[in-house]
């Protein structure tokens, strides 16, 4: 595949997109990270078909400005293509997507010269250990210029894997953080497993005022943070690994960074490497020009999960040919059929919307957009489904639907009536599944909030599908003892305050299948903790004297464990 440098010139770019040939061209930005301009956009042509892949950074030996350098040459007879034999050169992705995408359309073989030509530096330092890579990367220039985003730390890091043929994976992460106390303690987090019992999943368990929350808020500040920390401030102690960190938390007293935009990253390009999900938000989105103040509002949680489901139908049509991808939208309807019984999901169209723009293909507007009568009105819905999402048109739906009025669940014709754990569960499936890409951190702040237990326990397994599709992690910070029973006991940190301080600790017994009434006394120290019908047993002991006359007393309303405890009590043992 041939690699063409055209800059700003538009008659290089239309001779390429007129020859009908594979290949790739490097296009103009002006983007300045640290006094060094190195960012290439890329137009990619494969069998006649335009692909995605993100632009590529590219740095020259003494050279920080790249386009001048590569204008100079070109002004000096060289004819544009790549790679440069005369040039001391490396390359970085954006993010590994750039790869992914090769592979998954035209093969590793093809990826591999891609990679060569641009002389990545993760695949020639790590694949071909090529000393003037090797050399480059030493520059400081490099890390602080080219590695800057954290979606090109990740393709640095892992570009090689994937031109390999291997899987990638978060590892363990190491995180030091200042507890409630104001102390510093370090913690690791165990992804990687060594036996059978899943790792995908750490929990942070324990009552309230022990800075469960305030963990998962310091890690977003680290994240954020583009600079190194210093060693008596929290931060990751081992290099995250992450491409970005998605955050849910859906309770009203949460102060997360709605965007990067609202932390320190402001003049970044990758501002997708951290987003934010909950009841804050700002008017008119994340993504606009010039952001609006953060706001609280009932609402945005709709407008999220609306522009999630749009933001998962264009991923599966941008990235469906990866080898490791897993269909968004096929993924949204197996999970949400284990919650809600409904067809498909739909959105809401504004009066005005062109239907006609939203659609393509065989399907057209013929089952796709729905009409639903509302007393005098007729209400109409687009259909978003795993049977057309070849046929939808993304950015035709966003500009013409309500965002505002969220997704709705089809059934038989007409919307499905949700409950607020329904809703509730709707919103961080869709939300989390429009975000999420290979290796991402999911943070989730006390999921159980508006779930009642089953929905807790379909909320694991809906995570867990998720994170397995894209290789991904999460932490949650909760009070659930159904979700730490589907933990392993070493993902386990047991918050707890001491009397001098707070405490961590693992549970000293197997948690994942547990008992959950074990788990319970061993997080919140239940057996500690006086109970009211406990109080009432003691009371109706002296009343009727003895433990075999209040049993005879209760007949069929005791239980087994009741009459174990009045037994107890009687001897002096409870």
């Amino acid at each position: 595949m041939r690699i063409l440098y055209a800059g700003s010139d538009d008659a290089v770019v239309s001779a390429f997109t007129a020859s009908g040939k594979d290949g790739i061209v490097l296009l103009y930005n002006n983007w300045d990270d640290y006094g060094n301009r190195t960012t290439f956009p890329t137009l990619c042509v494969i069998g006649g078909e335009e692909v995605e892949l993100g632009p590529v950074k590219i740095m020259f030996a003494g050279h920080p400005h790249s386009h001048p350098f590569l204008v100079e040459r070109r002004a000096n007879g060289w004819n544009g293509r790549f790679p440069i034999e005369d040039a001391d050169y490396v390359s970085v992705t954006t993010s590994t997507v750039f790869y992914e995408q090769l592979i998954g359309i035209a093969g590793s073989e093809v990826a591999q010269k891609v990679a060569e030509k641009l002389r990545d530096a993760s695949y020639l330092a790590r694949n071909l250990a090529d000393d003037q890579a090797i050399k480059l990367i030493a520059d400081p220039a490099f890390g602080a210029s080219l590695l800057r985003e954290r979606g090109a730390q990740q393709a640095f890091s892992n570009n090689w894997h994937i031109l390999a043929g291997r899987k990638t994976a978060l590892a363990n992460i190491g995180f030091r953080y200042r507890d409630v106390d104001g102390v510093l303690r370090d913690m690791t987090l165990p992804f990687e497993s060594n036996t059978l019992l899943p790792r995908d999943i750490n929990v942070v368990i324990g009552p309230n005022g022990v800075g469960k929350s305030q963990l998962l808020r310091q890690m977003v500040d680290s994240w954020l943070d583009d600079g190194d920390t210093p060693a008596d401030e929290p931060g990751f102690t081992t290099p995250p690994g992450a491409s970005q960190v998605v955050v849910v938390s859906y309770s009203p007293f949460e102060l997360f960074p709605v965007d990067a935009t609202d932390g320190k990253q402001a003049d970044r390009q990758d501002l997708g490497f951290y987003r934010y999900f909950g009841l804050r938000g700002r008017a008119g989105g994340t993504e606009t020009d010039s952001p609006q103040p953060v706001q609280l509002s009932r609402s945005i949680p709709k407008v999220n999960a609306a522009s999630s489901l749009i933001n998962a139908l264009s991923h599966d049509q941008r990235f469906g040919r990866i080898q490791e991808w897993s269909a968004k939208i096929a993924t949204m309807e197996s999970v949400m059929g284990s919650a809600i019984d409904f067809e498909f999901a739909a959105l809401a169209l504004n009066d005005d919307a062109d239907t006609e723009a939203m659609t393509t293909g065989r399907f057209g507007r013929r089952g796709t957009i729905i009409e639903v009568e509302d007393g005098d009105l007729v209400r109409r819905y687009i259909r978003i489904s795993a049977d057309r999402v070849e046929n939808l048109v993304p950015e035709a739906i966003r500009s013409g639907v309500n965002l505002i009025d969220g997704v709705f669940f089809f059934k038989d014709g007409e919307p499905v009536g949700l409950s607020s754990g329904q809703r509730l569960f709707s919103y961080i499936v869709i939300n989390i599944l429009g975000a999420i890409r290979q290796n991402s951190l999911i943070l989730v702040d006390e999921p159980e909030l508006f779930l009642h237990p089953t929905l807790e326990i379909r909320f694991v397994g809906m995570l867990k599908e998720i994170l397995a599709a894209y290789s991904s992690k999460a932490l949650l910070a909760t009070h659930s003892v159904v979700t730490v029973r589907e933990t392993p006991a070493d993902c386990v940190h047991v918050f707890s305050r001491g009397k001098d301080e707070i405490h961590i600790s693992n549970p000293p017994f197997e948690t994942f299948g547990g008992d959950v009434q074990r788990i319970t006394s061993y997080v919140f120290e239940d057996k500690r903790v006086a109970k009211p019908h406990e109080a009432w047993l003691r009371a109706e002991l002296e009343k009727f004297g003895t433990a075999e006359a209040l049993i005879d007393a209760l007949g069929d309303d005791i239980n087994e464990e009741l009459i174990v405890q009045i037994t107890a009590m009687e001897a002096g043992k409870w």
